[in-house]
């Protein structure tokens, strides 16, 4: 396996500038996952690694050499995509087989390679089957097989997962990571689903609008996000926001007030409070009319709000509480589990 390396990396096409200025290393062996909304430019980057498009200035390096202008098939990397794109009259083992071939491996060592791919993702029975007669699920696999064959140095993975309902895509992320931590791959991750970057990842990148708004591992990025976009798109449920005003040690809501672990300067702020952060009180600053209880069984969420401050917000709390929709609500949170942002450039403060 290799490092890679990315090096003040643009991208154009005309007049939009797609990548702006990217800059990271996925050190060997490590799971990168790149999250953001649709059209941050993560699928983009993701194709300037792989080769399939052209980047405009910077550089890419794998393994400590230079690919920038190299060939797909000659940066020794391997790609998953959202579509399976098997070939439909293929067995699975010729559909794995199919790369080696063209390089013409000797057919023994594809024989082996197949073979302990195969088992690898335990898929032996289904060697045999044409794609037709496989399920969602076991089709990503054979597409999975079909790049571990190849003993790549980076495996690069463009939203596997987006085909697959609900509960696969849960076993199938059980599986992917299990299988990085068995082959020790270097592995580079695309999807626009957090709760699939919080659960997989060594180390999350978000983008928006083509640049890199913060790097670091799951728990970094939830508990010190660098500004409100970061904290609004990790986190599920999404984190609340409340307009507030702040004086020294004073955080000002709407329905009251919380004391702050330290000063802060003065001004109006955004305050952040994460769903499972709050709790029932009496005299609580945050305050609304219960809107939707929304069961889960194990957890329930209760969406409350305020509608002449335009709140709408969420209380994540295990079990089932006694709130029903219409009933009044009045929450607080630990200080130190609050998080302060320009209420204009929303930057941390």
């Amino acid at each position: 396996m290799a490092t890679v390396e990315i090096d003040a990396l643009q991208k154009h096409y005309g007049r939009f500038h797609a990548l702006k200025d990217i800059a990271f290393t996925v050190e060997d062996g490590e799971f990168v996952v790149l999250v953001g909304p649709s059209g941050c430019g993560k699928s983009t980057l993701l194709r300037t690694i792989a080769g399939l498009e052209e980047v405009s200035d910077g550089a890419i390096r794998i393994g400590g050499n230079d690919v920038t202008d190299l060939e797909p098939r000659d940066r020794d990397i391997a790609m998953v995509f959202q579509s399976y794109a098997l070939y439909p009259h293929m067995s699975v083992r010729d559909n794995m087989a199919f790369s080696l071939n063209l390089r013409k491996t000797p057919q023994q060592d594809i024989d082996a390679r197949v073979a302990e791919a195969a088992r690898i993702l335990g898929i032996e029975p289904l060697l045999e089957r044409k794609p037709r007669a496989l399920s969602g699920g076991q089709r990503q696999r054979v597409a999975m097989g079909r790049a571990i064959v190849r003993h790549p140095q980076v495996f690069l993975f463009d939203e596997p997962l987006s085909n697959l309902d609900a509960k696969l895509r849960v076993q199938m992320r059980a599986e992917i990571r299990a299988l990085h931590q068995r082959l020790g791959a270097t592995s580079i991750y695309v999807t626009h689903d957090q709760v699939e970057a919080m659960t997989m990842a060594d180390r999350i990148v978000v983008l928006e609008a083509g640049r890199i708004v913060q790097a670091g591992s799951p728990l970094e990025l939830y508990e010190r996000p660098v500004n409100r976009f970061v904290a609004e798109f990790i986190g599920s449920p999404s984190i609340n926001l409340v307009p507030a005003t702040v004086d020294g040690r004073n955080l000002r809501l709407p329905a009251g007030a919380i004391t702050l672990p330290a000063n802060v300067s003065g001004g109006s702020v955004i305050a952040g409070v994460r769903p499972e952060d709050l709790r029932p009180a009496a005299d609580g600053p945050i305050a609304g009319t219960v809107r939707l209880v929304e069961h889960l069984g194990a957890e329930t969420y209760v969406l409350f709000g305020d509608e002449d401050r335009d709140l709408s917000l969420c209380w994540r709390v295990g079990g089932t509480p006694a709130v029903e929709a219409g009933d009044p609500i009045r929450l607080t949170t630990d200080p130190s589990r609050i998080h302060l942002f320009h209420p204009e450039t929303g930057a941390r403060l």
